[in-house]
């Protein structure tokens, strides 16, 4: 078997990650991932469970070896459990891992890591309870503790929590504090993340002041991330067992270190977060051998890629992060 060659854009960056949107349909309304009002979800998913097998194929064939499945809510796919397990039988993976929100996962984690996923992130922006409901659209926040438990018991390791910076009120609710009890007492691993110009850009808080006030309460001891780290910084608190983290796409931003791909459950394929242009694999996966189009695609994709987000002219008037993919 040959061994694929590794994939770099135009300024080096090796491309090795790959996220896959399942659906843009969510069971929660939270404002910086769908703005405006509430509509009716999406009549059917775009993207098959043989699409996703052959969009993973052929990235396999170009060296990206790790897969995030995200959404909307990945959770409502039906044949979530079964996309794992094909995905996860491929020759060359090396890492599966899925975004949530987490109302769904206590039902459903032990299928999901029997199946095979790695590693899960839970979208988590409040443990207050009125809060979250708020921030959400009628959101439980226990549901999420469940399904956070749950993860744990499943043996999903790391189990990240995702922390979306989009106002100054997670300080007001001192939801600082209460996060850092959370790393206190379980192995979980918190990342605060600054809010990304994807819909409302006003309620941008820069993720510094967080670690300011986490000084002010705990030592904060730089360490390095778990498994799949990312562009985040961790820190521990004292000996907690999990850590916190910041992800600072604005205030310091790692387009230099940027490593992956998104393709929306519509079918596109994008460079880049914040740009508008997309490739659209849809023509590619019709095709009686779609692999080698869809790797064509890919190979374009990647070319195309710009060298920083400042770069992209259209940063103002990207789509919301149901329709883009979390």
């Amino acid at each position: 078997m040959s061994v694929a060659t590794p994939l770099v854009d135009s300024v080096g960056r090796r491309i090795d990650y790959l996220r896959i949107s399942l659906t843009e349909r969510c069971d929660l309304h939270c404002a910086y991932c769908h703005p405006g009002r509430r509509t009716a979800p999406p009549p059917s998913d775009v993207l098959t469970a043989d699409d996703i097998l052959n969009i993973a194929r052929a990235a396999l064939g170009m060296d990206i070896c790790r897969f995030r499945l995200t959404g909307g809510e990945p959770l409502l796919r039906e044949d979530l459990e079964a996309i794992v397990a094909r995905l996860i039988a491929l020759p060359g993976l090396a890492d599966l891992s899925l975004t949530t929100n987490g109302q769904q996962l206590a039902d459903r984690a032990q299928s999901l890591a029997d199946a095979g996923l790695m590693r899960v992130n839970i979208s988590l922006d409040s443990l207050d309870a009125e809060a979250y409901s708020t921030i959400t659209g009628g959101g439980n926040v226990d549901a999420v503790r469940r399904g956070l438990d749950a993860a744990l018991v499943a043996g999903l390791s790391p189990v990240k929590i995702n922390v979306v910076l989009s106002s100054g009120a997670v300080l007001e609710r001192d939801d600082i504090t209460a996060f850092a009890e959370l790393v206190q007492s379980r192995p979980v691993h918190v990342r605060f993340i600054e809010a990304m110009p994807t819909c409302d850009h006003a309620g941008y808080l820069p993720a510094s002041v967080v670690l300011d006030m986490l000084r002010r309460l705990h030592s904060l001891l730089p360490v390095p991330g778990p498994d799949g780290a990312g562009p985040a910084h961790y820190y521990r608190l004292g000996d907690s067992p999990g850590t916190v983290g910041v992800i600072t796409p604005i205030s310091s931003p790692f387009c230099s270190r940027c490593n992956r791909l998104r393709i929306t459950a519509r079918g596109e394929l994008k460079p880049c977060l914040f740009s508008t242009a997309s490739i659209d694999l849809l023509p590619a996966l019709r095709e009686a051998d779609p692999v080698p189009h869809i790797a064509a695609l890919i190979a374009e994709a990647v070319a195309s890629k710009p060298p920083r987000y400042g770069d992209v002219a259209e940063v103002s008037v990207i789509r919301a992060m149901h329709v883009i993919g979390g």
